[in-house]
């Protein structure tokens, strides 16, 4: 019964003649954090001695990867604030909030002046507009996550609320195809003077249509009936996420296998460049090819995972990743082609669409609706600040010490503790009701 009202309520709730604006959306701001975060990855090593200038080259591209963790470190305190704020007022709302912070942060960062023009001051703005991102980004894509699946009927739930994980590789490919046009397109100086700053600015204006899209979005059918039924506080959002520490463990576990983002599909290009002297401009194009693989793949799974369930995808995601890291990254070393690392990237990008497909659905058919979005976003915000964020920093400094790998054996044991919760913790949650 509970199932046969959640999916007519569904459908009076998006009609097919809604659906498409439901999904874009819903979908739009996860595509700009995305963007924000991904541009950031691929261009700090260009606008690193700008605003960061340090004794080596070295040096300054730390201290700007340095940066992009602290942008993490805004995602627990977007998600503390954030989350609960959604689960109290509502998913359409908190969502119009979230993107034009991000956009904020975005034209900060594109019209900030260098540290030869304002000295300590250029880097400060820096900071402040990464953790603005971050505060953002904590509270965007688990809101987001809630919208979409709670508009979408269960036994198409994953394939429904497909289009914000496709949007992630969609993200990543405008960014690195964006990058990869502006350091073919300008000469080294100009790109080094002013070129960079155009994708940020770029940025910043899309989140003022994104905001333009999410006026009169409707709110999720899940969100009104838990909102007729329930006197809701945020207190009392607290008290009972305090009642769900396994599902907010699994959560956890989700997003630490999710750091695997940041190396494949953001550093990879750098990091190719770093160990095996590929050109960044070639990098960026076989990453323009894996992301189109990556975003193809992503409703196919999905798909199929709403057929024979969520967890067979996440165990054969993580277990190609423990198998495969190390031979993967070992192909970058030395002098590669770029036949090489086109393989890596379609590798790699394949495994993480397997992950994508489900990852988002199993967190939100973990938790009911009066503490959603708060059970996804806090685990995950701070998993991300913990992992993520230090993913480019902290394979940049392995690797000095100890090369491939030491990188692999850190992405491995990562991947390990996320496996192991998959397959001894983690329940098959299709076909539940987010009621």
């Amino acid at each position: 019964m509970s199932g046969q009202v959640e999916l007519h309520g569904a459908a009076q709730a998006t009609p097919a003649t809604s659906r498409a604006r439901t999904l874009l959306g819903g979908s739009i701001g996860h595509f700009i954090e995305w963007y924000d975060w991904s541009i950031y990855g691929f261009l700090a090593a260009i606008f690193a001695q700008q605003m960061f200038p340090a004794s080596s080259t070295a040096a300054s591209l730390i201290a700007s990867f340095s940066v992009f963790a602290i942008g993490f470190l805004g995602r627990p305190i977007g998600a503390l604030v954030l989350c609960p704020l959604a689960d109290k007022y509502g998913r359409r709302s908190l969502l119009s909030i979230t993107i034009l912070l991000a956009g904020i942060g975005s034209f900060v960062i594109g019209l900030s002046p260098t540290y030869e023009q304002i000295g300590l001051a250029a880097p400060l703005l820096i900071v402040a507009a990464r953790l603005l991102q971050g505060f953002s980004a904590g509270g965007e894509a688990q809101i987001a996550v809630a919208f979409l699946n709670e508009h979408a009927p269960r036994e198409h739930r994953a394939l429904a609320a497909s289009p914000q994980l496709m949007v992630v590789g969609l993200a990543v490919l405008v960014a690195t195809a964006m990058a990869s046009l502006i350091s073919s397109a300008l000469p080294q100086d100009d790109l080094i003077a002013w070129g960079w700053r155009i994708p940020f600015l770029i940025g910043g204006v899309a989140s003022l249509y994104g905001l333009f899209m999410r006026r009169g979005l409707q709110e999720t059918p899940a969100f009104e009936r838990s909102r007729a039924q329930h006197k809701i506080t945020i207190a009392g959002i607290f008290s009972a996420l305090a009642q769900h520490p396994k599902e907010t463990f699994i959560v956890f576990a989700l997003q630490l296998c999710g750091v695997h983002y940041y190396l494949w599909l953001v550093f990879l290009p750098t990091y190719a460049n770093m160990i095996g002297g590929l050109d960044r401009s070639l990098g960026f194009a076989g990453n323009l090819i894996a992301l189109i693989v990556y975003c193809a793949g992503i409703p196919i799974f999905a798909w199929l995972s709403d057929r024979h369930g969520r967890k067979p995808f996440l165990i054969t995601s993580a277990f190609g990743f423990v198998l495969l890291t190390y031979p993967l990254l070992s192909l970058l070393s030395g002098t590669i082609s770029f036949g090489i690392y086109l393989f890596v990237a379609l590798v790699s990008a394949l495994l993480i669409a397997i992950n994508s497909a489900v990852a988002a659905t199993i967190a939100a058919e973990l938790f009911p609706t009066h503490v959603r979005t708060s059970g996804i976003g806090i685990p995950q915000a701070i998993c991300a600040a913990i992992f993520g964020g230090t993913a480019p920093i902290a394979v940049t400094w392995l690797n000095g010490l100890g090369g491939v790998a030491y990188v692999s054996t850190y992405m491995i044991a990562l991947t390990v503790a996320g496996l192991l919760v998959y397959v001894f913790v983690m329940p098959e949650t299709r076909g539940r009701s987010l009621d």
